[in-house]
């Protein structure tokens, strides 16, 4: 298996395309924190035009685990600093999904040379705004779910059974809605990875615990000038009505929202999502 090597240990990547190809590259960045690129395999379809690239932020999946000093925002974007001078990338188109989103706007803010446009799928620019639509979304679900979550927070048992149990409710409405997908994603063993999840986020994906707790980049919007395509599936924890407020906030940035589709719009609706994609980057390279 292909791995890059450096100072936090090895990273898993894949890539399918040609460097003639006409089109600029696509660097790709999964969810978590913690997460794996399993599940985002369709993307190589837009290999037909150019390189995609897709790997494993290390720690997680089947990158090399990594020490808690390196679970922090820096060590993902030095990381991926590192890939892309090992792929030799000058120019690209940067997507990303959740928390990929999170990293892409942070790389943009850090290194700012190379991106050509911005790709944010289901984005997560600030941890409040997260919160409100989690709790925005947890005020729909059935009184006795409702109430099971809100104790369980209360008194810290969130690795309890019946926590389990009711978060599975809103995972199914608003993170994935493929239920044979979402039953091959719980079987995926990543210890590590789940791991740095819960030290950066949390205990669930309505729960903000960890180091991110804080974070809020809603204010650099304004600054962002690249040509940018926010995505949101129309049952989304990451809510379109959010994404679309964060896409007026950028002076050159536009909405497409999936219909039946949540968060893991590559496990719902890969097609519809691969068509917006490809004629999002056949505008900007007209």
């Amino acid at each position: 298996m292909p791995y890059i090597e450096h100072r936090y240990g090895k990273t898993y990547y894949q890539f399918r395309g040609r460097a003639t190809s006409r089109g600029l590259p696509v660097v790709c960045l999964h969810g978590g924190p913690g997460g794996h690129s399993r599940f985002m395999t369709e993307l190589f379809k837009l290999s037909d035009e150019r390189q995609v690239f897709l790997y494993d932020q290390v720690g997680g999946g089947r990158s090399s685990a990594t020490s808690k000093r390196h679970w922090s925002i820096a060590t993902f974007v030095d990381e991926l600093a590192i890939l892309i001078d090992a792929w030799k990338l000058d120019r690209f188109h940067l997507f990303g999904a959740s928390w990929g989103t999170t990293l892409a706007l942070e790389y943009l803010l850090k290194r700012k040379t190379g991106i050509r446009s911005l790709i944010f799928q289901s984005p997560m620019f600030s941890v409040r705004d997260w919160q409100e639509d989690a709790n925005h979304l947890i005020r729909k679900l059935p009184a006795a779910t409702r109430k099971v979550i809100d104790y369980c927070h209360e008194i810290g048992a969130t690795d309890s059974k019946v926590y389990q149990e009711a978060t599975a409710l809103y995972y199914a409405r608003h993170v994935c809605r493929n239920k044979s997908q979402a039953k091959r994603s719980r079987e995926i063993k990543n210890p590590n990875g789940n791991r740095i999840y819960q030290y950066m986020w949390g205990a669930s994906e309505f729960s903000a615990t960890g180091t991110l707790k804080d974070y809020d980049r809603t204010d650099q919007l304004s600054r962002i000038r690249h040509p940018t395509l926010f995505v949101c599936g129309h049952h989304d924890e990451a809510r379109p009505s959010t994404a679309r407020r964060y896409a007026r906030a950028m002076p050159n940035a536009r909405l497409a929202v999936i219909p039946d589709a949540s968060h893991a719009i590559l496990s719902e609706r890969p097609a519809r999502l691969i068509r917006e994609i490809r004629h999002f980057l056949d505008q900007v390279e007209r």
